[in-house]
């Protein structure tokens, strides 16, 4: 891969032209050069394309490629932002459309931080005033949402989540008690005193001491959840914080942090102990996010997902 630029700014934006030496790989079908910006939300991080170039979408193989980490930019999602159908003031329009995919290439599933970070792109590209409660389209549900200020985003949620009732896995000589929830992404999440071992005894007393990526990997394919399988979260309560770490569906692999992963393990904490909202959630990264929630007879209302979003740096790339 080269890289050519003028220098990063004060913005600390790149202005890159990134080329996928097609040796590296068998031969593939050519793309047009195309911009792209790479956004991070809270540790996730993003390749967003712009839609309203024309160009059709990546394909699997050539979501595959811009996501590696080594021959590509390097992400743990691609995103196409559109301006939305019936952009402007007015009940029901949509101020940008958005389809999602991990960087295995699949999608269908909410991403909390990847729809974050479209609302700071949106912003940047004038679809997303400061301030403004918005609704867009991610895949094939509609959502809304705030750039809160640059570098700051605000995810609304559907309230009407599902949870279910604790149950215990085994993985190993390991059982693992925790719960399913889905927000629109598909979790289990554990807490990490609810991992024993066969004599019942708790395994990890910190959260830094799970190895995510070997029990992240069972947990997330264990036949409990069926073929497409679940996010895997290991959360630790700890001086009023929630600490998180998630396997994620798609990447494969831990990740940073995870948005519908730290709303999910929010719920199911709040569910299990009465802890009351807002909630805050600190990633793998460090960063920290913040889930809310108003109770109405009982009934979660107003859930929504907020914390840092903000571009790192922008390019083109040429072809594959």
């Amino acid at each position: 891969m080269h890289v050519s630029s003028d220098g990063i700014g004060s913005s600390a934006h790149l202005d890159a032209i990134l080329v996928f030496m097609s040796e590296h790989q068998p031969a593939q079908k050519a793309l047009q050069s195309r911009a792209f910006a790479k956004l991070c939300g809270a540790g996730n991080d993003f390749i967003v394309l712009d839609g309203a170039d024309g160009l059709s979408d990546p394909s699997p193989a050539q979501i595959r490629r811009l996501c590696d980490r080594r021959y590509g930019i390097g992400a743990d999602g691609l995103m196409v932002l559109r301006p939305g159908q019936g952009h402007g003031p007015g009940v029901g329009a949509l101020a940008f459309e958005l389809d999602f995919y991990n960087a295995d290439g699949s999608g269908g599933m909410l991403c909390g931080n990847g729809a974050r970070c479209a609302l700071e792109r949106a912003r940047m590209l004038g679809l997303a005033p400061p301030g403004t409660t918005l609704r867009f389209r991610f895949g094939d549900a509609e959502y809304s949402g705030a750039a809160l200020s640059p570098g700051q985003a605000r995810l609304d949620l559907d309230p009407g989540y599902r949870m279910d009732e604790p149950i215990t896995i085994a993985v190993g000589d390991l059982l693992m008690s925790g719960r399913f929830v889905d927000v629109g992404s598909l979790h289990f999440v554990i807490d990490i005193g609810a991992i024993r071992d066969s004599a019942g005894r708790p395994v990890y007393s910190r959260i830094d001491d799970v190895p995510v990526a070997t029990l992240g990997k069972a947990v997330r394919s264990h036949a409990a959840f069926g073929p497409s399988g679940v996010n895997a979260n290991f959360t630790e309560l700890r001086g009023g914080r929630l600490y998180v770490r998630t396997f994620e569906r798609g990447v494969e692999d831990e990740t940073l942090a995870c948005g519908t992963g730290s709303v999910s393990s929010a719920l199911a904490r709040w569910h299990d102990t009465l802890l009351k909202p807002p909630l805050v959630v600190v990633a793998r990264s460090g960063d920290e996010l913040v889930i809310d929630w108003r109770l109405v007879a009982g009934a979660v209302e107003d859930l929504s997902l907020s914390g840092p979003a903000f571009m790192s740096f922008e390019g083109r790339f040429s072809a594959f």
